[in-house]
């Protein structure tokens, strides 16, 4: 299936206009550019040398965006706050879920070194290729790793693990990783969303419904190999507890929940949908 439209993304710098004209040359098919701007831009300064970049910079981003216009390409500002990591990737997770199947490039040209690190780690999650200036006078591909785990979520149960480990799993104080949840509880949770994949052409439809077959019930066995596959991308992980040396439990990592925010269905169960729009 082609890509439903091209998204380009920018890291905003003085050098905006200039950045954004070469990109519409080097990708002439580009239908929707975000420009990723640090609210810090946005904050008048008492420095005159500092408040006169954080001018041309906001004069930059209205240049490029008249620009876009011109081109009857839709332009959108997003303002990153600190932490810009978590920022960034808020936005660009909502981005990917208002627009799924689109395909994603970056130019990381301008702007703090936070707000680059942050885009060039990110965007190996929703497919995207790089480019950045560095210490250049011009753009050059930066080498990305293959997040092919996003690819074991083809899988709808996948899904709904990572689902259960994020709902079940949250810390009320915030201020460590996943609670871990026990295996037993996570199988009875599974059990009545389970789909037996049988086809790649036939896409299923987690459901559950009274009198199913035997077959299609979600063996011990099946369980184990889903949790160990998880465990071995690294997207969870698996403890004993103290307390209960006979019982597994496990956690969600934060690899886990990256690839969950940008590898899930919301079409593939309520749960899913659920968890997806609580973060």
């Amino acid at each position: 299936m082609p890509p439903q439209g091209h998204f380009h993304i920018i890291a905003a710098g003085e050098n905006l206009p200039a950045v954004f004209a070469a990109s519409l040359r080097d990708y002439p098919k580009i239908t929707r550019a975000y420009v990723f701007t640090d609210t810090t831009v946005f904050y008048k300064h008492a420095d005159p040398a500092i408040e006169k970049g954080r001018m041309a910079e906001r004069n930059a981003v209205s240049a490029a965006k008249n620009t876009a216009t011109a081109l009857g390409i839709p332009f959108h500002d997003e303002v990153i706050s600190a932490p810009a990591y978590t920022s960034a990737r808020d936005a660009l997770t909502r981005i990917r879920r208002e627009h799924p199947g689109a395909r994603y490039t970056f130019d990381i040209a301008g702007g703090s070194p936070a707000l680059g690190m942050a885009l060039i780690a990110l965007a190996p999650w929703v497919g995207g290729t790089v480019r950045a200036m560095f210490d250049e006078k011009v753009m050059r591909p930066v080498p990305l790793p293959d997040q092919s785990p996003i690819a074991l979520l083809a899988n709808p149960n996948y899904q709904t693990i990572l689902a259960l480990l994020i709902r079940h799993g949250k810390n009320e104080k915030k201020t460590t990783a996943f609670v871990p949840v026990q295996r037993q509880y996570l199988y009875d949770q599974l059990w009545p969303l389970y789909v037996m994949v049988r086809a790649k052409k036939d896409p299923p439809v987690a459901s559950y419904t009274k009198g199913r077959k035997a077959a299609d019930e979600l063996s011990q066995q099946t369980f184990s190999d889903f949790m160990a596959a998880l465990v071995d991308n690294g997207l969870a992980e698996m403890e004993i507890l103290d307390t209960n040396r006979k019982e597994k439990y496990y956690r969600i990592t934060e690899k886990g929940e990256m690839a969950f925010r940008f590898g899930s269905d919301m079409a593939t169960n309520t749960l899913v949908k659920t968890v997806l729009e609580s973060l």
